[in-house]
C-alpha cells in the first residue's frame, strides 16, 4: 500500500473502507496499490486524480473510482451524487476510464515496452445496489453493495480483469491488445509503481527545522497567557516555577500590558546579560518603561559609579542600596514613584534592604501597590547570600501574597525535560511538557583531560556546524568563569576565532559565558563544559540551570571523576544509564 496508511484528513468512508479491505488481505501479498494518484497530465482535464490502482502481477492495472453515497441520481444534465445540486456531466465511469488512460498513455510514453499490458477502470459504490445496463459500460465493471459485502474485494477486482481480458481477446478494435503475449511480471508491477508513484526523499533543512521549532516554543510559551488572565484581578502576584514554564516571557507580557494601560512601569531583573536582552525588547514602548537590571538601576539612582573590576560583594549588597535609599529619600523628594513593578529573577532580588528600595519605587509601596514577580525559588537561587525562604520575607513585607504555581515546560524538548528531572534534581517534576519529541537525545559525554576535553568540545562544534547551526545559535556554558573556562582556551582556528565571550560576541560568532551569567536565557543549542563533579546542592542547581538553557539541542562534557555522580543520581530515580562505545548514554 502507497502510502502505508491512509491520510487521516481522507473526507470519504468509502475510500477507507476500500483501503482497509485491500491493506487487510491476507491472499494479496504481490499486489501494489496505490492510493490517491495525482493525475498531472490528464486527457480531458487540466489535472486529475485516480482514488486507487491496483497493480497486480499476471492480472493487469485496474482503476477505481469509488462514490460513497447512499442516493446517486441521473438525470439529461449528469449524474448526482447524494445531496449534491450540481451535476457532473461526466458520472463515474466516464471518470473512472479517462483516469485510466491518462495514466495508461504517460507510462507507455516512458516504458513503451509495457503497452501490451492491460490497463482497465471500474467503479466501486459501497453503500447501493447498482444494477442499471447501459451501452456506456459494462456490468462487470461495477462493484457494487452486493459485490461488495458478498465477497473479498481482490475476487471483485480480479473478476473485473479476468472480463476485461476476455472481452479485449475479443474486441476487434483492440488490436493493441495480444492475449498471447507475457502478462505483468513482478517486476514490471514494480517499475508501473516507481513510475506513477516514484520513491523520493527530502528532508527538512535544520534552518527550516529549527524555525519551526522556535515558533513552536513561542506558541507553547504565549499559551501561558493564559496565568496571567486569570490573576489579573489581582493587585500583587508572585508567579513561581521551574525553569523552562516561560517566567521571563510571561513578565515581559505583563510589563506590555502595563504599559498599553498608559502606566508608568519598572521592569528590572538580575542577571546582567538578561538585563541587556530585555532592554532591546522593550525599547520600542518608549520612556514611560524602565527597564534595567536592578543593580544598574541604583547605580543610576545613587549617581555613582563602581571603580575597577574587583568591586566587593559588600558594594552590591550593602553599600549600593543604602546610596539608593538616602538618593530617594534626601536628595530627590520629588521622586515619582513607579505604577507597575515587574520583577524577573525574582529569587535573586527578595533581600530586605532590597525590598526598602523597591518600596520606595513604587506608588503604594509593595503592601499596597501593584506588581508582578516572577521566580524559580526551587532551583534558581544559586547565588551566595540568597535568602532560605523568600516568600516568608516578601509576605512579612506585604502581607498575603497570591500565589501562581507554573508547572508546565514550555521551551524544552521532552528528553532535555526528562535529563532535568533525573540529573537536575527537579522534583515535583514538571505537570506537562508542551513541546512534541524531535527525537533528538542530549549527549552526555566523557573526558579525562583538558585536551580530550577539547578535542570533543571541536567535534561538537564541527557537527553542529555540518548540521546548518550558526555561530550565533550556539552557546557553551561552564560553572568556571569565562577567563578559567575551557572555551576561552581553544587556540585551534577558525574555532579560536569563531569563539567570543556573550558580553563580546556579535550575532554570528559562538558565545561563552559562565552557567551564573546566563541565567534566564536560552539559545538553540547549548554545549555544557567543564563538569567535574554533581555533588551537592549548589553543584545540582547549577547542573540544572545550565541545561535548561536549551532549546533544541544539548551536549554535556563531563570529567570521568564525575560518572559515579552520574550513575548515582540516575540510579536513585530507577535508571542506569547503559553507557555505549563513545560514551554516551541511552536514556
Amino acid at each position: 500500500m502507497f502510502p502505508a496508511e491512509i491520510f487521516s484528513g481522507c473526507p470519504s468512508p468509502g475510500e477507507r473502507e476500500v483501503f482497509a479491505r485491500l491493506k487487510d488481505s491476507s491472499n494479496t501479498p504481490d499486489w501494489i496499490v496505490l492510493h490517491s494518484l495525482d493525475i498531472a497530465h490528464h486527457v480531458r482535464r487540466v489535472s486529475g486524480e485516480a482514488d486507487f490502482v491496483v497493480i497486480i502481477p499476471t492480472r493487469g492495472v485496474l482503476c477505481l473510482e469509488v462514490k460513497a453515497y447512499r442516493r446517486i441520481h441521473r438525470n439529461e444534465a449528469g449524474w448526482l451524487y447524494g445531496s449534491e445540486q450540481i451535476p457532473d456531466s461526466r458520472g463515474p465511469f466516464r471518470q473512472a476510464s479517462e483516469a485510466m488512460h491518462s495514466i495508461r498513455n504517460r507510462l507507455i510514453r516512458k516504458r513503451p515496452d509495457l503497452a501490451h499490458i492491460l490497463f482497465w477502470s471500474a467503479v466501486v459504490l459501497p453503500y447501493i445496489d447498482f444494477k442499471i445496463p447501459s451501452n456506456e459500460w459494462h456490468d462487470w465493471q461495477v462493484i457494487d453493495a452486493a459485490h461488495f459485502r458478498q465477497r473479498p474485494l481482490p475476487e471483485s477486482i480480479e473478476n473485473v480483469l479476468k472480463n476485461a481480458r476476455e472481452f479485449l481477446s475479443t474486441c476487434e478494435s483492440a488490436r493493441w491488445f495480444n492475449a498471447g503475449l507475457p502478462t505483468l511480471t513482478p517486476k514490471q508491477a514494480k517499475a508501473i509503481a516507481q513510475e506513477l508513484r516514484p520513491s523520493f526523499e527530502i528532508f527538512e533543512s535544520t534552518k527550516v527545522r529549527r524555525d519551526r521549532w522556535d515558533k513552536e516554543v513561542r506558541r507553547y510559551t504565549e499559551e501561558q497567557f493564559a496565568s496571567l488572565d486569570a490573576m489579573q484581578a489581582n493587585s500583587r502576584v508572585l508567579f513561581t516555577g521551574p525553569a523552562g514554564t516561560g517566567k521571563t516571557l510571561l513578565a515581559i507580557e505583563s510589563a506590555r500590558r502595563a504599559h498599553s494601560g498608559g502606566e508608568r512601569c519598572l521592569f528590572v531583573c538580575f542577571n546582567r546579560l538578561l538585563g541587556r536582552w530585555l532592554q532591546e525588547e522593550m525599547a520600542p514602548l518608549g520612556e514611560t518603561m524602565t527597564t534595567s537590571t536592578f543593580h544598574s538601576f541604583l547605580l543610576s539612582l545613587a549617581g555613582c559609579v563602581p571603580q575597577g573590576e574587583g568591586v566587593s560583594t559588600s558594594f552590591w549588597e550593602e553599600e549600593l542600596p543604602e546610596r539608593a535609599i538616602e538618593a530617594l529619600v534626601e536628595r530627590d523628594p520629588q521622586f515619582t514613584p513607579f505604577d507597575t513593578l515587574i520583577i524577573d529573577e525574582a529569587q535573586d532580588l527578595l533581600r530586605a534592604n532590597y525590598l526598602d528600595v523597591l518600596d520606595l519605587l513604587l506608588r503604594g509601596g509593595l503592601a499596597s501597590g501593584r506588581w508582578r514577580l516572577f521566580g524559580d525559588l526551587e532551583k534558581q537561587a544559586i547565588y551566595s547570600g540568597s535568602i532560605p525562604n523568600p516568600v516568608a520575607l516578601l509576605q512579612q513585607r506585604t502581607g498575603s501574597v497570591p500565589l501562581f504555581s507554573l508547572r508546565v515546560n514550555c521551551r524544552n524538548s521532552p528528553r532535555i525535560s526528562t535529563l532535568v528531572h533525573l540529573l537536575g534534581g527537579l522534583a515535583p517534576n514538571y505537570s506537562r511538557v508542551l513541546r512534541p519529541d524531535n527525537g533528538i537525545e542530549p549527549e552526555l559525554k566523557y573526558y579525562g583531560s583538558s585536551a580530550e576535553q577539547e578535542a570533543i568540545f571541536l567535534q561538537v562544534l564541527e557537527s553542529w556546524y555540518g548540521e546548518g547551526f550558526g555561530g550565533g545559535e550556539i552557546v557553551v556554558l561552564s560553572p568556571r568563569a569565562d577567563r578559567t573556562s575551557l572555551a576561552a582556551h581553544v587556540a585551534k582556528e577558525p574555532w579560536r576565532s569563531r569563539l567570543r565571550p556573550c558580553a563580546e560576541s556579535t550575532g554570528g560568532q559562538i558565545s561563552y559565558a559562565s552557567i551564573h551569567a546566563f541565567k534566564g536565557l536560552e539559545a538553540s543549542a547549548v554545549v555544557v563544559t567543564d563538569i567535574e563533579h554533581l555533588t551537592g546542592d549548589a553543584a545540582v542547581d547549577l547542573f540544572y540551570v545550565a541545561v535548561t538553557r536549551a532549546l533544541h539541542r544539548l551536549t554535556i562534557l563531563v570529567h570521568e571523576s564525575a560518572r559515579p555522580d552520574i550513575i548515582r543520581a540516575l540510579t536513585g530515580q530507577g535508571a542506569v544509564p547503559n553507557l555505549n562505545s563513545s560514551g554516551e548514554p541511552s536514556w
